[in-house]
Order: structure tokens, then C-alpha cells, then sequence
């Protein structure tokens, strides 16, 4: 698959289980992900990299960085079809 999806999130907040839960049912529609804490390194330079403000965030890539869509924001938070349709494009 030529896309990724980045799943930003901070760390022991109510919100981690929204991504945690996004996160198992992209595994389940079989997308690529990867889950960052915004605080680590990895998740810093994602923020910095694609100006995302809001948290918890969807960043959907493809290989080459280039961004498909991002999604901001508990209330913007993307349903895993939304995604799998995006990343089988």
C-alpha cells in the first residue's frame, strides 16, 4: 500500500482511547498505521512538519510524505472508512 496513516495523540489523556480504538480498526481495514505520542520526538516533528494543532490527529501519507488529508481535533476525528477509502486511491 503506498499510504500511511499517523495516529497523533497525547499520552494518558481521555483521548487515547479514541486513537487506540481508530487505530485497531484501521489494523482491522488493514491500513498501514503508526501511533505517535505528540510529546515523543517522532511526534513533535510530525506536528511541526504538516502545522497540526489540534489533538487527537489523522494524518494520512503517502510514501514520499506528501499529505492525502488530515484530520484535526476530537469532533474531526475520521471514521476507518473514510480512511481506507482515502488510502486505497
Amino acid at each position: 500500500m503506498a499510504m500511511k496513516a499517523y495516529l497523533l495523540y497525547n499520552r494518558n489523556t481521555p483521548t487515547q482511547r479514541v486513537v487506540e480504538r481508530l487505530a485497531k480498526e484501521l489494523e482491522d481495514e488493514q491500513i498501514d498505521i503508526e501511533l505517535l505520542d505528540a510529546d515523543s520526538p517522532s511526534g513533535i516533528q510530525m506536528v511541526e512538519s504538516y502545522d497540526i494543532l489540534g489533538r487527537p490527529a489523522v494524518a494520512l501519507l503517502r510514501t514520499d510524505g506528501t499529505p492525502v488529508q488530515v484530520w484535526q481535533g476530537e469532533d474531526g476525528m475520521p471514521t476507518p472508512h473514510d480512511v481506507a477509502y482515502l488510502a486505497r486511491q
